[in-house]
């Protein structure tokens, strides 16, 4: 019987096993930004490097054209925030600003942002006391995933209770079983965790819970006067109040962007949603999306279903020669099994699950009988992620493995702390790792 998780956190976010069975460690992660180094890693190797470790700057070539490529380095800053920042900053649209993906929060990290309209030479070496350019070049287009193979991350977990030998368990469980494609804590948030539910509303067009959980749940690591003023809000609906009371901060610019269209139009719960940024109600909807897949993996694991070996009914997508999926997907049967294990044993190969929305279809199997499980007991079918009171909102859905074989360059514990250095294809998450070797109680205290 695999290993269930007995933190809440886990259970509420759907992630509710581990994949390896050795003891865990505990400890703290975060305990400062330094502790959590995430450096993005390009399709060919090259790592966009932090300051705090030191790695050269990388040479690249760029070319005449209307965007400008930034090295961005940032200390405790969310996703959200950055675009938000690079926007009033170089006074540029929500367009004009892309990402080839998303960092932690809690961490120093390192990334290319490419931003349209403005040249190099103008964009001030630091857009805020934790934003740093480190570097701009000019570009012919804008940065995509199609040139990111990744992260890399230099992480210390401190204050551990175990030895050398429970960490040498997890790597090598690990590198047999493959670490489970978790969506982790950051896609949901730690503090908030909720953007999952806020997405649910949204899918099964409640907007009004949709905004009530924006803005009226706490939730226990909010700050006490953040908790009081959401009770505020829920008691008296005073939308002009509490606009007056909620902080200025990006942190709370979701909340201040909805309590402004709310305060002259009270029941106007469609269009307060609608003045958010495309990107966050995409977050919305995507995160419970993530929760769904993480639900339906859930399942196979305590079904005690391999993931990193194709059953009959199961879906596999290959890989490139950098190990990162391609589109080309496989419906497996009896017949040609043995063939694709083949290729899944040598890194050219993963079973998949879905990405619900509205242009994906499931298929009775393994991995298709769980997903069908979670979307019966959710109540929601694929249609329902076209969101046609906000189109834009919508998602077609899509796949993703089921599990990734990390790469683990090297670990030492010392001094009651875990040093670990490994890589990740783009898309996952560190901390689904750190959690199979911590097994925390409160993964929201340990890993925020």
């Amino acid at each position: 019987m695999p290993l269930r998780s007995n933190a809440w956190l886990d259970n509420y976010l759907g992630m509710k096993y581990y994949i390896t069975d050795c003891p865990g460690i505990d400890g703290k992660v975060k305990s400062s930004a330094e502790d959590f180094i995430v450096e993005e890693v390009l399709l060919d190797g090259t790592v966009i490097p932090t300051t705090v470790t030191g790695k050269p700057m990388p040479n690249i070539t760029g070319r005449p054209g209307p965007w400008t490529w930034l090295i961005v380095e940032k200390r405790n800053v969310d996703p959200i925030s950055l675009a938000l920042i690079i926007r009033f900053k170089l006074h540029v649209r929500e367009d004009d600003v892309s990402f080839a993906g998303l960092k932690d929060t809690v961490a120093v990290t390192s990334q290319v942002v490419s931003v349209r309209g403005v040249r190099p030479e103008d964009v001030p070496r630091e857009l805020g006391r934790d934003v740093k350019v480190l570097a701009g070049f000019s570009m012919d287009r804008p940065i995509t995933t199609r040139d990111i193979w990744g992260n890399e991350f230099t992480v210390r977990i401190r204050n551990v209770t175990g030895d050398l030998g429970a960490v040498d368990c997890v790597v090598n469980q690990l590198n047999a079983l493959g670490l489970p494609a978790y969506y982790g804590y950051q896609r949901f948030g730690v503090r908030r965790p909720n953007s999952h539910v806020i997405g649910r509303f949204i899918v099964h067009g409640d907007f009004e819970g949709a905004i009530n959980e924006l803005l009226t749940h706490p939730y226990p690591l909010e700050p006490p006067r953040i908790r009081e003023l959401r009770e505020f809000i829920a008691r008296t609906h005073d939308y002009a109040k509490a606009l007056e009371l909620m902080p200025k901060g990006v942190r709370y610019y979701p909340e201040r962007v909805v309590l402004r269209h709310l305060a002259s139009n009270p029941r106007d719960y469609v269009n307060a949603l609608r003045k958010l940024p495309t990107e966050l109600l995409r977050l919305f909807v995507e995160s419970y999306q993530s929760y769904l897949f993480n639900l339906a993996l859930s399942i196979r694991i305590e079904r005690g279903l391999p993931l990193n070996e194709a059953l009959d009914g199961d879906s596999v997508v290959l890989l490139d020669e950098h190990g990162l999926p391609t589109r080309h997907v496989i419906n497996v049967n009896e017949s040609m099994r043995d063939r694709v294990n083949q290729l899944i044993a040598r890194g050219r190969a993963a079973v998949i699950g879905h990405l619900l929305g509205y242009g994906v279809r499931i298929y009775p199997g393994s991995q298709g009988d769980a997903e069908l499980k979670v979307m019966k007991e959710e109540g929601v079918e694929p249609g329902m992620f076209r969101i046609r009171q906000i189109p834009r909102a919508s998602v077609r859905g899509g796949f993703r493995p089921l599990s990734v074989k990390p790469l683990i360059i090297n670990y030492s514990v010392g001094n009651g702390t875990l040093t670990i250095n490994f890589r990740l294809p783009r898309g996952n998450y560190a901390t689904v790792l750190l959690r199979e070797f911590m097994k925390s109680k409160n993964p929201e205290l340990a890993l925020g």
